[in-house]
């Protein structure tokens, strides 16, 4: 193209362009429209690319940009509208009747570039007929692409205009690819307009794709909204980065810590949550002996999930293994509280009294669990070891002379 306007309205002239080069009339035609020069690209159009024919609009429709590359196929309304070039996008509209939707080689309409760089001629385009719905050949509207740019206006105004607020594409709904920006604006305002927070596309949802965008005011938002949580959780922990869990982890106990209002609604949510997030965690701590942070993790845990019996056996665990035997013994009679008919319980307790030295004790706590259930082996051999400490224990010590 040329760069200046001067030189464009050179072709104008019959007398030096008696027969004019395409490329060239190509060349002028699109610079004038870049420029919203309507004077010089009336000329151009009518005088010499329709050369009188009295078929303006097919001759301009019938121009596209032939170069390989990202503009392969881009009309002249294409080139206008991307531009902000509102006077020539009324003439090829209004005066020449243009198509509004005409696409270029990937399917995208001049309203796709308006969307992307003025909100002027899109909004111009929306009300003279544009198909705000329309996808290009990949799939994606134009609310996926003003969402990708986080354009709050623009994805106001195309929602204004009807368009549909869950379009799927390759790349999931707008809400996906907001999510996936990190773009806080353009998804309140999507879920303002009921974009569905809980849409599966390719197997993940918003909220993981967030999660994988690593966004906390993203997640958070979504999880205000009432996004299904257990799903996020689970492929947080079964298919993405240890440290991916940890941030949506984090994300949700930064509010359960600062005792927020946090939609954990029903224990059934919470104990979901557990199961697929921090118990898995802990649980893989504990197997690598990290009985510090395994025992954090419970203890996070347990603040979604307070009547979990399990979760203060695996943490009674954890105290045992570092040798603190009367938090040990905190967290195994609170199991036995919640569960008094679980052998396990009763396992736990006998543990910790046998840390602390009570083999009377211990033996009292393997005794119940074992009549609880009186073919387990391990509580067997624990009663075993704990009644013969207690015999060791009461007898009395020799007394040693010393012969003088």
């Amino acid at each position: 193209m040329s760069s200046s306007t001067d030189a464009m309205a050179s072709p104008c002239s019959h007398d030096q362009f008696d027969e004019p080069d395409r490329g060239t009339v190509l060349n002028y035609i699109f610079q004038a429209a870049s420029d919203d020069e309507l004077s010089i690209f009336k000329e151009l159009v009518t005088i010499i690319l329709d050369n009188g024919r009295g078929r303006p609009k097919e001759a301009i429709e019938e121009l596209r940009v032939e170069d390989v590359g990202q503009l392969e196929g881009f009309s002249a309304l294409h080139i206008a509208a991307s531009k902000g070039s509102l006077e020539v996008c009324r003439y090829l509209v209004e005066e020449l009747l243009v198509d509004v939707d005409l696409v270029d080689k990937e399917g995208r309409t001049p309203l796709l570039f308006a969307t992307y760089h003025n909100g002027g001629t899109a909004e111009y385009l929306l009300d003279h007929g544009a198909n705000q719905d329309k996808a290009d050949h990949d799939g994606s509207t134009l609310l996926h692409y003003a969402a990708e740019l986080g354009n709050c206006e623009m994805v106001e105004l195309l929602l204004a205009k009807g368009a549909y607020v869950d379009p799927v594409s390759a790349c999931g709904t707008p809400l996906h690819v907001a999510a996936g920006k990190g773009h806080y604006g353009a998804m309140k305002i999507l879920l303002d307009h009921n974009a569905d927070y809980n849409k599966m596309v390719n197997g993940v949802t918003p909220l993981i794709v967030a999660t994988d965008a690593k966004s906390m005011k993203c997640i958070k938002l979504l999880v205000k909204a009432g996004a299904n949580l257990k799903e996020a959780a689970a492929y947080t922990t079964l298919h993405a980065e240890k440290v991916v869990s940890d941030y949506f982890l984090n994300c949700i106990m930064e509010d359960v810590d600062a005792n927020r209002d946090v939609p954990f609604d029903g224990p059934m949510l919470k104990r979901e949550i557990v199961t697929s997030g921090l118990i898995s965690r802990g649980s893989n701590s504990l197997k690598n002996k990290d009985y510090v942070v395994a025992a954090k993790l419970y203890s996070k845990a347990m603040v979604l999930d307070p009547d979990d019996a399990v979760l203060f056996s695996d943490r009674s665990l954890c105290w045992l293994q570092l040798g603190d035997g009367k938090t040990a013994l905190l967290d195994a009679n609170r199991c036995r509280k919640m569960r008094p008919h679980w052998p396990k319980a009763c396992h736990r307790q006998g543990e910790a009294l046998m840390l602390l030295k009570d083999y009377e004790g211990a033996s009292e706590r393997f005794w119940d669990g074992l009549k609880l259930d009186p073919v387990d082996t391990d509580i067997e051999d624990a009663l075993r070891i704990s009644e013969c400490h207690f015999v060791l224990s009461s007898m009395p010590m020799p007394s040693c002379h010393i012969p003088t």
